[in-house]
């Protein structure tokens, strides 16, 4: 008998304890620890088991003062680590809906801001943007202002409203001199400044970016910046002409000689030179040093995309993020797979544009390879290089006249730079390259010259075979431009890499 009332008393003494703790309200405490953690997790790069934290909140404590934050916390997970901007929405609607007067309100309009900013392809909608980070100064004394005010001075730098621009960045300078956001608003204004035609400012922008946040990556990033500008403006101004020097240090070479280098171009992880005759990529580290090789199918076409990427154009497939994807289009008999691929390039939300000889057609296709259509049009071309620009315009350099187009995302011819018997008067313009600042290269295999055009597309100067190097250059084929505008050229008389400084 005693057996049968323990049997009785242990789950009453369980069920009163349980009735216990409910009767205390919501489990508050419980639900800060699990906030704590989330974060924790978060910042160690543990986002299944932090987002595991957000949501029991979300779905059991509802009632705390915590649960709005772990839906913005939630939300800021999809923005920022998976770019799934839908769902990333949806968390921040739903803190709106929730809880409009709780903390996480007005950080959750400056996030519905960054979901239009980062996915609008056109600019068309920047101003719902604009609209959102507007609302996050409607709650006062809140963390979000400065990220707003900073989020603001970039939409209208898309715009290309740079005074306003520079108005809502030194309104974080100003006020908010010790928010995280400080140090780039000075950037911004420097930006801004270059895209007036006012490079001598911008110059002294970037030297205060230096000098009051020496430590940060901004710093670095305004060192490039300068580096940049002096060559081109600050040099001048000191009655000394725009040159560059060989790096004598820096050899990428190969001792067996490279073979049909189709592509040089420069990212975090090196110089890659994409060498068809052995049907791979070379890397080389910023020393010149061979870093690796990697083989690459039957290459043609080499890009780094606005992420840092590697898009590799095979004949068949294009190569990304590692892996090949075979495109087609519609035929006679159903779909029918590219087999002329020459270039490929991929825009920040990662559509992808892709020329095909056979086609002799530039097509592009969403991220998930399916066609969108022809682009701009369905006129016939022949195409040397293809390059996206940080506001996902196309710069293509056509075969039969040499001439530099500019589409913008919607097709929009914006721009024709005449490379034979026009401004620059090249020979045989072969490779085009873009540097951080947005300004345009041309590189001229027959003059081994390069011609540079601003941001705005607007001339700028022509650097002569003396000026690069003292002629260190001979059959220039390709090249790129790294972040303080320093040149790398593959040259084929001497059958290297050679860097410009």
């Amino acid at each position: 008998m005693k057996l049968r009332i323990d049997r009785l008393v242990i789950p009453l003494v369980a069920v009163l304890l349980s009735a216990s703790v409910f009767a205390q309200g919501p489990p508050t405490d419980l639900a800060r620890q699990h906030l704590e953690s989330g974060v924790q997790f978060y910042d160690q790069g543990r986002y299944k088991q932090a987002l595991n934290d957000f949501q029991i909140i979300v779905s059991s404590m509802a009632d705390t003062e915590y649960a709005d934050d772990a839906l913005l916390r939630i939300g800021r997970y999809y923005l920022d680590i998976e770019e799934d901007y839908a769902k990333a929405k949806e968390s921040f609607d739903s803190v709106l809906r929730g809880y409009p007067t709780g903390d996480a309100a007005p950080g959750a309009y400056f996030h519905l801001g960054e979901v239009v900013f980062r996915s609008d392809r056109t600019g068309r909608a920047i101003d719902d943007a604009l609209a959102n980070y507007q609302r996050v100064f409607l709650y006062e004394n809140n963390p979000w202002v400065p990220a707003a005010l900073y989020a603001t001075g970039m939409a209208l730098e898309r715009q290309g409203k740079f005074q306003e621009a520079v108005d809502a960045y030194f309104q974080v300078i100003v006020d908010h001199s010790r928010s995280d956001w400080s140090a780039g608003a000075q950037l911004g204004v420097g930006r801004s400044f270059v895209r007036q035609g006012e490079p001598m400012e911008a110059m002294a922008q970037f030297q205060q970016v230096r000098n009051d946040h020496p430590e940060t990556t901004d710093a670095e990033s305004a060192l490039d910046w300068l580096t940049l500008l002096y060559r081109f403006y600050g040099a001048p101004a000191l009655g000394k002409s725009v040159s560059f020097k060989r790096d004598a240090t820096f050899r990428g070479a190969l001792g067996d000689k490279f073979k049909d280098v189709m592509a040089v171009r420069i990212s975090a992880g090196g110089i890659h030179v994409l060498e068809r005759g052995r049907k791979r990529i070379v890397t080389f580290d910023r020393k010149g040093a061979l870093a690796s090789t990697k083989g690459a199918g039957e290459p043609y076409g080499l890009m780094v995309d606005p992420r840092g990427q590697l898009v590799v154009a095979t004949e068949k497939a294009v190569v990304l993020d590692g892996k090949p994807i075979i495109f087609t289009i519609a035929g006679k008999d159903g779909p029918e797979p590219l087999e002329k691929i020459r270039f490929a390039a991929r825009d920040r939300l990662g559509e992808i544009y892709v020329y095909d000889d056979k086609q002799k057609q530039i097509l592009r296709f969403d991220e998930s390879a399916q066609l969108i259509g022809a682009f701009p049009d369905n006129t016939p071309r022949e195409i040397l290089a293809l390059e996206v620009d940080q506001l996902g315009n196309l710069i293509v350099l056509e075969k039969k006249k040499r001439d530099v187009f500019v589409y913008s995302p919607e097709g929009r011819a914006l721009v024709k730079i005449v490379t034979k018997k026009g401004q620059i008067d090249f020979k045989k313009a072969v490779d085009i390259a873009l540097d951080p600042a947005g300004y345009l290269y041309i590189l001229d295999e027959e003059g081994a010259q390069i011609a540079i055009f601003d941001a705005a597309y607007k001339y700028l100067t022509t650097l002569t075979a003396q000026s690069l190097g003292g002629g260190a250059i001979e059959k220039p084929q390709t090249m790129d431009v790294d972040a303080s505008g320093d040149l790398y050229v593959y040259d084929d008389k001497s059958k290297a890499v050679v860097r410009l400084y």
